[in-house]
C-alpha cells in the first residue's frame, strides 16, 4: 500500500501525536504574520520550507476561511486581520482592552501624545490597542504590530515584570535573536534598571527623537501582564512636558491596573531617563487619583 505524504513524514517530536496538515497551516500563518510584503505561492512554500504541492491546498483553504487575502490581478497573498480579530476575542485580551481604552483616551487628551498597550508573546511584543494623538503631527504604531521585545521599552518593561525562571527562558530566546551590535549584558542592564525604577523612560532604541515612557500594567495577582507606552514626541507647541507626561501616564497605568483587580502598592516612579543617566529632578505635578469606576 502506498503511503500518503502525511504518513511518510517523520514525527518531529517522539511520543507526540502528529497532524502534518495542521502543522503546515500553522507554519504558513506564522510566516505570513511576520512577512510584510505580498507573497506568491512559491514564496510561501519556500518560506516554510515546503514544496508547492504540500502547501497549495492549504493556502486555498486559508484563503477561503479568510486568513489569507489574494489579489486576483497579481495572485499575491497577504495575511488578513482575522487572527488579530480572534486574538481580541479572547477573554484576557478583551478584558485588557476594555479596561485600557478609557484611561488611554484620558491620557491622550491630557498630554496630546499617542499611547499604546502591548503584551508579551514569546520573545516579541504585540500591540493590542492604540490611541492616537489628536494633533496632525504624531507618532503611533499599528494594532497587531509585533516587535522584538528587547528592542522596545514595552518589551523591556514586560521582561522586567516576569518571574525570574520565566524571564531566564525568554532571555535565552532573546539571546538567539540579537544582532551584531547587540549583547545580552546590555539587555540585562536595561531590565535591572527598570526593575529598580518601576518604569522605563529612555530615548527610543528604534526611532530617533522619540522618548519612550513605558509603565507596567498589573492584574489581580500583581503580575505584569501588559505595558502602557507613550512614544513622547517633543514639539514646539506641546501642552505637557516630559516630566508631566510621565506622571499622568503613571496615573493611567494605575487606573488600568485597578480596573483589572490590582490592589497592591502604587507605582513609585523614579524620574530618570535611560539607564545610568542623572535624575531629571524638579517640581512634580501631583499624580491624579485613579479612576475607581468599572
Amino acid at each position: 500500500m502506498t503511503k500518503t505524504a502525511d504518513e511518510q513524514e517523520p514525527a518531529r517530536d517522539a511520543g507526540t501525536y502528529r497532524a502534518p496538515a495542521a502543522e503546515r497551516a500553522l507554519d504558513i500563518l506564522e510566516f505570513m504574520a511576520v512577512t510584510p510584503e505580498p507573497q506568491k505561492q512559491s514564496q510561501i512554500a519556500a518560506g516554510v520550507g515546503r514544496s508547492i504541492q504540500e502547501v497549495y491546498r492549504i493556502i486555498q483553504l486559508l484563503e477561503r476561511r479568510g486568513y489569507l487575502q489574494r489579489d486576483p490581478a497579481s495572485d499575491l497573498y497577504v495575511a488578513s486581520l482575522k487572527l488579530f480579530t480572534l486574538a481580541h476575542s479572547t477573554q484576557q485580551i478583551r478584558g485588557l482592552s476594555d479596561a485600557a481604552i478609557g484611561p488611554m483616551r484620558e491620557l491622550v487628551n491630557a498630554i496630546n501624545q499617542s499611547c499604546h498597550v502591548a503584551v508579551l508573546t514569546g520573545a516579541e511584543v504585540a500591540i493590542v490597542c492604540q490611541v492616537n494623538s489628536p494633533l496632525a503631527m504624531r507618532y503611533s504604531v499599528s494594532p497587531g504590530a509585533r516587535f522584538p521585545a528587547h528592542q522596545t521599552s514595552s518589551g523591556l518593561v514586560l521582561l522586567a515584570g516576569l518571574p525570574p525562571d520565566r524571564r531566564s527562558s525568554v532571555l535565552e530566546i532573546v539571546a538567539s535573536m540579537l544582532g551584531p551590535d547587540e549583547d545580552i549584558e546590555t539587555v540585562n542592564s536595561y531590565i535591572e534598571a527598570i526593575s529598580r525604577q518601576a518604569c522605563d523612560v529612555r530615548p527610543s532604541l528604534v526611532v530617533a527623537g522619540v522618548t519612550n515612557i513605558s509603565l507596567p500594567i498589573r492584574d489581580f495577582h500583581g503580575e505584569t501582564i501588559a505595558a502602557l507606552t507613550v512614544p513622547f514626541l517633543p514639539m514646539k507647541d506641546m501642552t505637557a512636558s516630559l516630566e508631566t507626561a510621565i506622571e499622568i501616564a503613571g496615573g493611567a497605568a494605575e487606573d488600568i491596573s485597578r480596573q483589572l483587580g490590582y490592589r497592591g502598592e502604587r507605582l513609585s516612579l523614579q524620574m530618570s531617563v535611560g539607564a545610568g543617566t542623572a535624575d531629571r529632578r524638579g517640581p512634580r505635578p501631583k499624580a491624579r487619583e485613579p479612576n475607581r469606576g468599572s
